[in-house]
This record gives structure tokens, sequence and C-alpha cells, in this order.
């Protein structure tokens, strides 16, 4: 191995073409390069990328369902909305235990 030159080591300057290091293929077109020294990267799977494009999606959506809203509202000024007691009852017992298991994975002497 042949070190072409002594002293220090410093990078290239900005825009600054080395003979050393992986070359740009020829099909690279030399606008869209992108200086990238000292910048960190990172490229996602088109896994990555379609999770990314839902939760981009999912974030669009309104955090309240209008419809929903008004049809509970219809039912009870109608008086026809009723509560399943024992679903209600299966869903508080449901977030009970998911608390109780979040709890445990939490240092709460702290």
């Amino acid at each position: 191995m042949e070190i072409p030159h002594k002293g220090p080591l410093q990078a290239p300057l900005a825009g600054e073409r080395t003979t050393e290091g992986p070359q740009q293929s020829a099909q690279a077109d030399p606008e869209d390069a992108v200086d990238d020294i000292g910048r960190d990267t990172i490229r996602l799977t088109d896994r990555g990328r379609a999770f990314n494009s839902a939760v981009k999606q999912a974030r669009t959506l309104p955090d309240v369902r209008m419809d929903r809203v008004m049809q509970l509202k219809r039912k009870l000024a109608q008086g026809t909305y009723r509560v399943a007691g024992s679903r209600a009852a299966v869903n508080m017992i449901e977030e009970s235990m998911e608390n109780d298991s979040v709890l445990k994975h939490i240092d709460t002497k702290a």
C-alpha cells in the first residue's frame, strides 16, 4: 500500500474530486449529486417505505370520526343507545390487564 500524501489526514473539500475511494457510476446524473460529506444517510427497504407511507397516510386522518359521533348522538337523543354491560366489563378487565403488563416492565421505584 502506498500513502500518496504525508501529514495530517484531511477530508476533501466540498466539491473536490478525489481519485481514491468509491467512484460514481457513469449513469449517475452529476446535477443530482449531493454533497454528502459529513452527512449520515439511510436507505429504506421496500417494506420500510411502505410502512413510512402508511404512517403518513394515517397522520392525515382526523382524530375524531364525526360520522360515528353524530350516529351516537342520534341514538342518545332517540333513547335507542344501549350499553352492553358484559362488553364494557370485558373491555375494562382487558385494559386493566394491559396496564398491569406495562407496569411490570417499568421501574416504579424510581
